[in-house]
């Protein structure tokens, strides 16, 4: 039987229905969706007991009261004297209301404030009276709480994925999809997966609200975590494959300057073939590395990193070869301003050649404005060059790559 056809029955309102479940005065049977949303089905015995509730009510038992008397039928004579008692102390109060009432002076004008002086004395002891059915606000902003808790856990680090993922499809060439973070985001989502599973458990109603109430302290335990881990599932755009050296994305200003176009090699020197002593060459893999990363952010930042071993000969004809470039970018600048924009810098076992187009831009140091760096560093201990490009846009709010590399 549906909810519809017991208030007819009873003559009782849903609300007060819904009231008498929740105070554990009936316990239909019922079904619940993923928002705890749970839908009652009534048999006639429990339309009898909404009745006898009603009539109940109606002679004044409380809602405490009736629950003791279903548990306890002993108390029911008990609770009956007690009743009796309180209308008997109804009847005098009702009578000393009546009193006050009929010494008002029915002829005489009255302001609401002069009435209530009148009647003030013999009720400055009641209680204001209450119906049963308003549902309380803690009840109603739980509810609340709930759908949005299921909707923030649920939905939310997926669109931030989601969003994620398409603009970095959308923009960047390589974005970085991070295991870990989705691993971690998932597991931040079990309290809620559990929640969504347990009413197709096959358990009693005590256990599944107990289950319940922890999974929910669980929930939002795990809210900051699954946010934090479902925004780091895409991140910037990043590669260390060498396949991908020099393809680089579409905002990326790197290929737009003649001197980036010069300093780095078109092909990168990772690997060589050996020839074996059965005739056939192998390829074997050097100890190169290389980075590109692109942060197209409020404006752009990206950095450009190649570092890769030579021979004794090559290497000398490489470190001459970007030498020469060097010294006549040196001469080409020193026809146009009196600022020297090319430093030689020892870091470590290399000789670094840096030139930044910006007089004031700090070489090693922390950077708070702007940022271009062109760098070629050698290494004649471990006959190893390396190739950076550090540029940005972001007025201070990131900082170059090449510090951070052990030199």
């Amino acid at each position: 039987m549906k909810i519809k056809a017991v208030c007819e029955a009873t003559g009782l309102t849903d609300r007060s229905i819904r009231f008498y479940i929740e105070e554990g005065l009936i316990s239909p049977s019922y079904t619940e969706n993923y928002l705890g949303r749970r839908s009652f089905e009534y048999e006639e015995s429990h339309v009898q007991q909404l009745k006898d509730i009603s009539v109940l009510r109606k002679f004044g038992f409380s809602v405490a009261e009736i629950r003791q008397m279903l548990r306890n039928p002993e108390d029911i004579i008990p609770l009956t004297r007690e009743l009796r008692g309180r209308k008997e102390a109804d009847i005098q109060q009702e009578q000393t209301l009546l009193r006050a009432l009929s010494a008002l002076d029915m002829e005489g004008n009255y302001t609401v404030s002069r009435l209530a002086a009148c009647l003030s004395e013999p009720v400055q002891e009641l209680a204001s009276p209450a119906g049963d059915g308003n549902r309380s606000m803690s009840l109603v902003t739980k509810r609340a709480l709930k759908l949005t808790l299921f909707f923030v856990i649920i939905w939310l680090p997926i669109l931030v994925a989601l969003f994620g993922l398409i603009v970095s499809f959308w923009s960047w060439h390589f974005p970085v999809i991070s295991t870990k973070a989705c691993i971690c985001t998932l597991l931040s989502l079990l309290p809620t997966i559990f929640i969504f599973l347990l009413p197709k458990l096959r358990a009693s109603e005590k256990w599944k609200r107990s289950t319940r109430a922890i999974l929910l302290r669980l929930c939002i335990c795990s809210l900051p975590f699954c946010l934090i881990f479902s925004i780091n599932i895409v991140s910037h755009s990043e590669t260390t494959d060498f396949r991908d050296y020099r393809n680089f994305d579409p905002d990326c200003r790197a290929n737009r300057f003649l001197f980036f176009q010069e300093l780095f090699p078109t092909w990168p020197h990772y690997w060589v073939n050996e020839r074996q002593e059965d005739g056939y060459s192998k390829t074997v893999y050097l100890d190169a590395h290389y980075l590109y990363r692109n942060l197209p952010a409020f404006d752009y930042t990206y950095d450009i990193y190649a570092e890769w071993p030579l021979e004794q000969d090559e290497f000398r004809e490489e470190v001459d070869r970007v030498s020469v470039l060097y010294e006549e970018m040196k001469a080409a600048i020193a026809e146009e301003t009196d600022h020297s924009l090319i430093t030689t810098v020892k870091k470590g076992n290399y000789t670094c050649l840096i030139f930044t187009p910006d007089h004031w831009t700090p070489i090693f140091e922390e950077v708070k404005d702007n940022y271009i760096y062109y760098i070629f560093a050698y290494d004649e201990e471990n006959l190893r060059v390396r190739y950076i490009h550090c540029s940005s846009l972001e007025n201070g709010c990131d900082q170059p790559y090449y510090p951070s590399l052990p030199w």
